[in-house]
Order: structure tokens, then C-alpha cells, then sequence
């Protein structure tokens, strides 16, 4: 039986023939091939380390050769040979034996002249492996010389190939790091000395010891004042403090070098811009590249003082967003953030220009040392000549060149907005900005538009329509599951880039905390953002109806050291940046519409910016409870409590124990019950499931069925309570009919809600067969020392002062009073 055919025929030996392969497996590795991602830079590092590795043993390979080759040639003059004539040997017979150094000595001392041997010599023959090259160009005239000549270009030709890898990759980084004149700032070349860019000035130097004592504090040491500042209004503003008689003032100073170390400027006051004198874009270091997409390059006296606060990167906390300011507040973050990532990027390329000429320099000196041919002089007849000293390229302007520009990785803006449509109008801001009218210059923008952009999945009644309020916030796509990434170089704005080669990314907290994950989980990734320089949070009090656990997850991840070194350059990162300081040196920008202890709470304890903070003050005269339209008395009853932990329980009992009682009569019937939190609403329905009393329920979690059904039983009177989640009012807005009696567990956290939530007990919406009296409807309100924020922005910042303090623990507000 004959062999079987086998798939690879293996070659015979010198044949020189590749291994056989049929045409089908020759398509399945193309495809193969084709599939694989490209080489990461840390693979190509390898590999072209690998391939140094193989040059150098050929080299010490070729070394040992010529050094066995010069101890036969060195034992051809002991005179062994046959000699050919009688006259060369009468020569022979005066010739000495001995070695070529001996020969080299009777030599000399026949032309009356000493040995001169190299000063170093010594020290070449201890470290012959360290100085293999430069034995390479020792001249030796014997009769092997044309031999010795043939090996040294053939070294040359072994050598020459990882040269040309170096040039071909110096190169690609070359092409790469290309930039346009034009697109280079004027000031590239400066420090942050002498530098007047608040970037430069920002980012540059590292902090003071004293700086870094007064932020690691507990609390910080700060300095607050609250001044003017144009349209804002009056501002809070904190800057820290360095302690000149703290423990590092008392260190010993050090010597050398370290004493002419530059420290990072400590942060100021800033200064108002003018809304009368056009604006210097050139003076506040906005990128000419920016200022051409503008289209008047003008802006407002609220865009003005926003945008001196953000340019001089120091941290903002802004509580009066609204929908008329919305798209003048984003204009200038995205502003602010796409010129602080064109600094960057160009600062980063720039820098990478200067360092790959310094190695083409230096590679090109390698290879002009190599090719240069020996000469034989008179002098190597009667003396060992010294080797050749190395030619060290001097670099770019002087000394060791390095440039400290990155952070661990690429991104290094981050913004946080609830939905795709805000996502879509930041997106549409910077791509004005970048690119102006040229869409060619943003890559996948049509992908992008049909994934983020749409009507609405909402339905808005005209006959019984929604809030405007409402309509404008979930307008367009409201999907809130989305991660956008975004890369910025010299000549497009790449939209999907790959998360750890972008510049800057646009999310949602839901997003972001997938992608987190939880502790104990096996597939967790946020080293993307340990190096983020720019963290902007808008519509946070839409995020914190979302859910927002999710930002705190995002804030406790920052700024963690990677797990991973794949996307890292270690001799470009920053060092502020490897001593983990990257905090102090991050921007945080907060806008939101009313003010929250939670915010408040994020703004002391996760703002740590070295330059200092700014909170814009709001002052509420009135309060929303100006717009309730129906006649109501309405009942504030402030709850005794001696700590925040224990709020919550002393709420509940003066709810069990005073107000519920009242509310269990007959003539309390049709009574709604509105709770801001979801952790109360399942400790009262559970309460009352527990008592069997006679109530409906609705959460943001009901489905559509049961709330109508819900809503309907209230209405005709066969249930007595209605528990109301705030959660389910802020994504929903129902019109609740029918309600008699109006409880509010604790003061709603969006304040307009309140005026909204009395006014369903207008006479169009009660049922006119339920046999109740206008006059005996009611309002209650629960509230508690820590409801300070809420309080004020119902009733006003003096009166909600008033009600905390006073001594009764009742107060009874009609609409006339208002």
C-alpha cells in the first residue's frame, strides 16, 4: 500500500526550496493574516530589541574570529617556515623571535625611538567586551591585511541592517509627528517660566513641598473670601494656603541641582473680562486654529466670566443652569476643553519632532563613523595607535534631552452628560470649533448623527401636554447607555476612536460605571481615566435622578494607577504624574440647576485642583412656592434631630407616630404621599402593606398597566393613600387627579416640583361625585435642619433661615401670603 501524500513535503537539505503549501491553505492564512490586529509599539520594541540582541553576538562572534586570526599571524614570526633563498636567511638570522609586540620593540630601538603605546591601553585590555567597535579600527600591517579589510565590510553589512530599522522608524515617527507650521504655537520653544499660557503655567512644574502639605491636609488649608465677579454675581472661592512655618519649611534645604528647581504658581483671584472691549484671543492663548471657526469670535458678559474662571484652570461649581443658559454654558467648556487638547496634542508632537531628530542625528553619525575607511600611515609601523574616540551627538539646544508632556494615558478630557442628545450637541460644538463648515474633516460624523441623533421615543400630548420643562429635557434621544470616544490631530476629528488613542470622551455615569465594574469582578477597566486633566459634569441634577451612585463610583476612580503598561511611555510622563499628584492637578467643572448637599458634598470633597476652587453663590429671594396657584393652607413641620444618621429614623417616627394617624380619618381620604427617596418609599410601603392599609402605589419601576390602574382607583375613591415616588414624577409627569390631601414625606428635591405637585388639586382635576368640600383640602411638608437647600429654594434662603431656627416647630403658609 502506497504512502499517503502529506499536506507539507519537507525539502531536502541545501535545496534552498520553502516548504509546500496548497493553494487553499495559502487563502485560509492570508485570511488569517488579515484578521490579526496590528502590532502594538511595545511588540515592535521587543522585536527591534530582539534584532539588537542578534546583531551584538554576531559582532562578538566576528570579534573572537579576528583575535584568533591575529594569534596565528603573530606565531608566523617565529620563524618556523621554509626559507625560500640564502639571502633571506642571512635576514632571518638577524630578525629576533618572538611576538609581533616583541618584533615591534627591536624595531624601535633600531630607529632609536621608544615604544609609544596608548594611555589607556590598560584599560581597553580589562574591558575588551565594553570596547569590541573600537578594537575594530586597530591597524596591524601584516601580510593578512586585504583579509582583515574583507571582514571589517562584512561586519559593516551585519550592522547596516539594524541601522536601517532605526532610520525607517525614525522615519514613520517623523511622518507621524508632522505637523503644519501654522498649527505650532509661537511660544513652543518657551518653558513654563518664561511661558504666559495658563496651560503651560498649569501643567509645567510640580508642587512646592509646602503646596503639597497644605492639600494633603485634613481639612485643607484654604484661604476663602467671597468677591464680585461680573455677572455671576458674587463668588466663593477657595485657595489654598501654604503654610510658610509648616514641617516642610523646616527641612534642610538641599544642595546642587535641586536648588534651581521652579515650583508651580500658586493660584489667584481671577479677573473679570470686559464686556465692553472686544476680545484679544492672541492674549488669552486660544488657538488661532479655533478662533478662525468662530463665527463673530464674541462673546457674552455670562460666557465672558465663564471663560476667564475656566482659562485660568481652576475649578467651578455653577448651581443656576437653566434651558434659556444651557447652550451659552456648553459653547464655553467645549471651547476651553478643545483648546486645552490642541495644546496638548501640539505640545506632544512638537516635542516628538525634536526627539527624532535628535536620533536621526545620532544614528546618522553612527553610520558615517562606520563607513569611514581606515588609513595606514607611517606611523603604525613602529607604534600601536589608540583608538578612535566616540562622536556623541550634541542634542537640540543642549545638555540630555527629555520632554515630560504625557500623562499614563492619552485621555484626558472627560464629560459627563445624562443622554445622547446632550452628547450630540457637545459633539456639534467642537466639530464647529475644529473643523468650521468642512464635515470632511470629521471622520464617521454620519455614523454618529444616526446613532445619536432622532426625535424623541417620548410621546408629547398636545391636548394635555407635558411641562415645557419637560419636553425640553427629554428631548431628542434619551437613551442614557453611551461612551463616545474622540481623537484630535493636526487634520481631522476622528469620531470611535479607540478608547486609550483618544483626546477626549463624552459619557453617561451609567456607562462609565459598566465599564468600572464592581469590586470582585473579573473584567474591570478604568485605567482610561487615570490621566484625566479636564472633568466636566453637566446636568448634574439630571444625573442624580439617574442614579447617582454612578458619578460617585466615577469620581473614587480617578486617577488610579493602570494595571496596565501597554499604552504608557514612561520617559514622557509627567512627574507630578508619577507621584500620584495628578488630582491637584485636574479640572472640575460642575453645572446644575439648583443647589444639593450631595453637590455641595462633591464640591469640598473631590475638588482638589492646586489652583484653587470657585463656587458661584445662589441667592433665592422667593422661592417656587410663589407660583402655587390653588388656594390651600400649607403645612411646614419641622422633625427634631441631633445627628444626620439618624434623620431618617426620626422621620419615620414622627410620620408613624404624628402625621399618619390624622391622615387614617375618613375625612383625610384621597391623600397622596409624595416621596423624594426610593429608600423611604420602600420603608412606607412596606409600613403599610405590614398595617393592611388601603393604598395604591407608584414607582419608577411600575409598568404603564398598573399606574393606570392606579391612577384610576385613586381617583374614584377606592383607595385611600397614593404612595408617589419623585422618581417616577421626574421621568413620567403624570397628572395625578382627584387628590384631596397632599403629604410630603420630605421637601422634593427639584424645587419647581412643589408649586407643580399643589397645583393638581385645582378644581378641573377633582372628581366631582366624591362628596368633599374645596375648602378642607390640605398641604403638609415634613422637614429637618438638613433640609437647608431644599427648604430655601421653596420657600427662600431668609424665611427657610427663620423656619430652622425658630422656636415653634410649625408654620403655615396660604396663597395669599406667598
Amino acid at each position: 500500500m502506497g504512502q499517503r501524500r502529506t499536506l507539507f513535503k519537507k525539502p531536502r537539505k541545501g535545496t534552498g526550496r520553502k516548504d509546500y503549501m496548497s493553494k487553499d491553505m495559502k487563502k485560509k492564512m492570508k485570511k488569517e493574516m488579515a484578521k490579526r490586529p496590528p502590532p502594538t509599539r511595545f511588540q515592535r520594541n521587543i522585536k527591534h530589541i530582539e534584532r539588537s540582541q542578534e546583531a551584538t553576538q554576531a559582532q562578538k562572534r566576528q570579534i573572537e574570529a579576528e583575535r584568533k586570526y591575529r594569534l596565528q599571524m603573530n606565531d608566523s614570526f617565529t620563524g618556523e617556515g621554509a626559507v625560500s633563498s640564502e639571502e633571506e636567511e642571512e635576514e632571518e638570522e638577524k630578525v629576533p623571535s618572538g611576538t609581533f609586540d616583541d618584533l615591534t620593540v627591536a624595531f624601535n630601538d633600531q630607529i632609536g625611538q621608544a615604544p609609544v603605546y596608548s594611555d589607556d591601553e590598560s584599560d581597553e585590555e580589562m574591558n575588551e567586551e565594553e570596547d569590541d567597535e573600537d578594537d575594530e579600527d586597530e591597524i596591524m600591517l601584516d601580510e593578512g591585511e586585504d583579509e582583515e579589510l574583507e571582514e571589517e565590510e562584512e561586519l559593516e553589512a551585519n550592522s547596516s541592517e539594524e541601522d536601517q530599522e532605526e532610520l525607517e522608524e525614525i522615519e514613520q515617527d517623523e511622518e507621524e509627528a508632522s505637523l503644519h507650521e501654522s498649527d505650532l504655537s509661537s511660544d513652543e520653544d518657551e518653558d513654563g517660566a518664561t511661558s504666559t499660557d495658563p496651560y503651560m503655567v498649569h501643567t509645567a512644574f510640580n508642587l512646592s513641598p509646602a503646596m503639597l502639605e497644605a492639600l494633603a491636609a485634613e481639612p485643607p488649608r484654604v484661604e476663602s473670601s467671597t468677591i464680585p465677579f461680573g455677572s455671576l454675581g458674587n463668588v466663593y472661592i477657595e485657595l489654598p494656603k501654604a503654610n510658610a512655618g509648616g514641617t516642610a519649611s523646616k527641612r534642610a534645604a538641599p544642595k546642587g541641582i535641586i536648588d534651581r528647581e521652579r515650583y508651580a504658581k500658586p493660584g489667584t483671584p481671577p479677573t473679570p473680562l470686559s464686556s465692553t472691549v472686544p476680545l484679544e484671543w492672541p492674549a488669552l492663548h486660544v488657538k488661532d486654529r479655533i478662533v478662525r471657526n468662530m463665527n463673530d469670535g464674541e462673546l457674552d458678559a455670562l460666557q465672558r466670566d465663564m471663560f476667564a474662571i475656566l482659562n485660568g484652570y481652576q475649578d467651578l461649581y455653577y448651581p443656576q443652569r437653566t434651558h434659556e443658559n444651557a447652550d451659552r454654558l456648553r459653547y464655553v467648556y467645549c471651547l476651553h476643553a478643545l483648546n486645552h487638547v490642541m495644546k496638548a496634542t501640539s505640545k506632544v508632537q512638537h516635542h516628538t519632532m525634536k526627539l527624532a531628530e535628535v536620533k536621526a542625528a545620532a544614528v546618522a553619525a553612527r553610520r558615517g563613523k562606520k563607513k569611514k575607511a581606515p588609513t595606514v600611515t607611517e606611523d603604525a609601523f613602529r607604534r600601536r595607535l589608540p583608538p578612535p574616540k566616540k562622536e556623541v551627538t550634541q542634542p537640540v539646544g543642549g545638555g540630555l534631552v527629555e520632554f515630560r508632556d504625557q500623562g499614563f494615558v492619552r485621555p484626558k478630557v472627560l464629560i459627563v452628560v445624562p443622554f445622547r442628545e446632550s452628547a450630540l450637541q457637545c459633539v456639534n460644538v467642537l466639530k464647529k470649533l475644529f473643523a468650521g463648515d468642512n464635515e470632511k474633516m470629521v471622520v464617521n460624523y454620519k455614523r454618529f448623527t444616526d446613532e445619536y441623533g432622532g426625535g424623541s421615543s417620548l410621546h408629547f400630548p398636545r391636548k394635555n401636554p407635558k411641562p415645557a420643562d419637560y419636553e425640553r429635557t427629554f428631548a431628542g434621544n434619551i437613551d442614557d447607555n453611551f461612551r463616545l470616544s474622540i481623537a484630535l490631530n493636526r487634520s481631522s476629528m476622528r469620531l470611535y476612536s479607540p478608547y486609550y488613542a483618544s483626546d477626549i470622551m463624552i459619557a453617561s455615569p451609567l456607562a462609565l460605571r459598566m465599564a468600572i465594574g464592581a469590586k470582585g469582578e473579573r473584567h474591570r477597566d478604568y485605567d482610561f481615566l487615570a490621566s484625566i486633566e479636564l472633568l466636566v459634569l453637566d446636568q448634574a441634577d439630571v444625573c442624580y435622578a439617574q442614579n447617582w451612585d454612578h458619578v460617585l463610583h466615577v469620581m473614587e476612580h480617578l486617577h488610579q494607577q493602570p494595571s496596565s503598561t501597554e499604552y504608557t511611555e514612561f520617559s514622557r510622563v509627567r512627574e507630578w504624574c508619577l507621584n500620584g499628584w495628578s488630582k491637584f492637578y485636574r479640572q472640575t467643572v460642575l453645572f446644575t440647576a439648583f443647589e444639593l448637599p450631595v453637590f455641595r458634598g462633591l464640591f469640598n470633597k473631590h475638588f482638589h485642583n492646586y489652583r484653587g476652587k470657585m463656587r458661584v453663590v445662589r441667592r433665592v429671594t422667593a422661592g417656587t412656592i410663589g407660583h402655587v396657584v390653588v388656594r390651600v393652607p400649607q403645612n411646614f413641620q419641622r422633625i427634631e434631630t441631633r445627628s444626620l444618621d439618624g434623620a431618617g429614623n426620626a422621620r419615620f417616627t414622627h410620620f408613624v407616630n404624628v402625621v399618619l394617624p390624622q391622615a387614617r380619618s375618613v375625612a383625610m381620604s384621597r391623600c397622596l404621599i409624595y416621596i423624594p427617596s426610593y429608600f423611604d418609599y420602600v420603608r412606607l410601603r412596606n409600613y403599610f402593606k405590614q398595617e393592611e392599609m388601603s393604598f395604591t402605589q407608584i414607582c419608577e419601576y411600575t409598568t404603564d398597566a398598573k399606574m393606570a390602574r392606579a391612577r384610576d382607583m385613586f381617583f374614584h375613591g377606592s383607595k385611600h393613600f397614593m404612595l408617589y415616588s419623585e422618581r417616577a414624577h421626574f421621568f413620567r409627569r403624570h397628572r395625578i387627579r382627584g387628590v384631596r390631601h397632599l403629604i410630603l414625606y420630605a421637601p422634593p428635591i427639584f424645587p419647581h416640583f412643589y408649586p407643580e405637585l399643589v397645583n393638581l388639586m385645582i378644581k378641573e382635576n377633582q372628581n366631582p361625585n366624591d362628596g368633599m368640600d374645596d375648602a378642607s383640602m390640605t398641604v403638609t411638608v415634613l422637614y429637618t435642619a438638613y433640609d437647608m437647600h431644599q427648604l430655601a429654594e421653596m420657600v427662600g434662603a431668609s424665611r427657610a433661615k427663620a423656619m430652622i431656627s425658630a422656636p415653634r416647630s410649625v408654620h403655615r403658609f396660604t396663597t395669599d401670603q406667598k
